[in-house]
């Protein structure tokens, strides 16, 4: 296989077979190329499509074309696509952080001193970054697991390892910062101000993707108790539909006396699941102390109550008045309509009150009347008129 010699040579190839690249990368998932259809889009120039392959850009099985793994992996890590949490490069580079380190204070020449000094802030803004990579890809991959997978089972078993991988993420994360509190002889020894500044920065990433590692475990736990819920409950649909099917349903279930009292409505609220920190974790872990932090200062901040004053009451509002409502005691006129023999609506219409009514008062008391106590009156068939109003007859029981 030949190996490029220089950075202009390996973009002169890409260059060349972009066309190509591109659609083999937009396929990497689904199917393999085909030599002839691969020729076809470098539109015919078989020269270039050898080029790709000599130089292990392609890889060649049989008639098929695939793009090389490295190469994959190298064009989804810049472009943000990748799905692979690669924690063993950050492994990598706190070994290669600790050697650094003691190298330097091995050396006695200044130069070699300032080499080791280099690789160091390098190795820094590598960990930083590799870090900080890994919690985007994490998160972008637990919601496209649960959005996308369409098999419960796959769907759990790749976030439960997706949880893992937080966790070691976090552990790495932890000894990174180990290593920075317990190098205190090299950071005395090295006072250099990029180094510091390059430290400063990536601690408070740390911190941050620390900060994001906590949100992306509470939203794994979120979505596992999400489908554990919708597991059993598609598990007892498919049981209800067996049953169903084998006219069965009714014989083994009480299923219709259960939608008989249910009053459940579509727009109902979905059940949520709250997740609290615990407490061994403010007790014990360092990063407790920037939430407990934050939730001080959000308790002590005052709120500008000024700025949320409603303007002056109106005088007018604040002046007695009074609002006289007519109210009926029913009861009492129940009463009376039973102790007597005419119709309920010669009662209401002719009954004395303390005060004058209306022609439509008396009428609406008389509807109220017969719809509240039904039970207590007789209902007949005749109707009568009165003043062009006509009713029913209706006598007490």
């Amino acid at each position: 296989m030949a190996i490029f010699r220089s950075i202009r040579e390996l973009t002169r190839v890409l260059q060349q077979g972009s066309k190509l690249l591109n659609n083999m990368f937009l396929q990497r998932k689904t199917i393999a190329v085909k030599y002839d259809d691969a020729l076809d889009t470098l539109d015919g120039d078989e020269n270039k499509l050898k080029s790709l392959i000599a130089f292990g850009v392609i890889v060649q099985t049989g008639d098929s074309l695939e793009l090389d793994d490295a190469y994959q992996r190298f064009f989804e890590e810049v472009l943000a696509v990748n799905e692979d949490i690669n924690i063993s490069s950050v492994k990598m580079y706190i070994d290669k952080l600790t050697l650094g380190i003691n190298s330097y204070l091995a050396a006695e020449n200044n130069a070699r001193r300032e080499g080791f000094l280099r690789e160091i802030r390098h190795t820094f803004k590598s960990i930083e970054n590799a870090t900080r990579r890994n919690v985007i890809d994490l998160k972008r991959n637990v919601d496209d697991t649960y959005k996308q997978e369409p098999n419960f089972k796959i769907k759990e078993l790749r976030l439960k390892d997706f949880d893992e991988k937080a966790r070691l993420i976090g552990e790495l994360i932890q000894q990174t910062e180990r290593v920075m509190d317990e190098q205190t002889i090299f950071f005395s020894t090295a006072a250099d101000y990029g180094l510091q500044q390059t430290v400063s920065g990536v601690r408070d990433s740390l911190r941050e993707s620390a900060h994001g590692l906590i949100s992306i475990t509470a939203q794994i736990i979120d979505y596992l108790n999400r489908i554990e819920y919708q597991s059993r409950l598609v598990k007892r649909v498919r049981q209800l539909k067996y049953l169903r099917d084998q006219f069965m349903i009714e014989q083994a279930t009480n299923v219709k006396e259960l939608m008989m009292q249910t009053n459940d409505v579509w727009m109902e609220r979905l059940p949520k699941y709250i997740t609290r920190v615990s407490l061994d974790f403010l007790r014990n872990e360092d990063a407790a102390l920037d939430i407990l932090d934050n939730i001080r200062r959000r308790l002590s901040k005052k709120a500008n109550i000024n700025s949320r004053l409603a303007g002056k009451i109106d005088g007018r509002y604040l002046q007695e008045q009074t609002e006289t409502t007519k109210a009926f005691n029913h009861q009492e006129l129940l009463n009376g309509f039973l102790a007597q023999s005419s119709d309920l609506f010669y009662y209401v219409w002719n009954y004395s009150f303390a005060e004058t009514l209306d022609r439509e008062l008396r009428l609406v008391l008389f509807l109220q009347m017969a719809s509240q106590y039904p039970e207590q009156m007789r209902f007949t068939s005749e109707m009568k008129t009165l003043d062009n109003i006509e009713y029913p007859i209706i006598y007490p029981r």
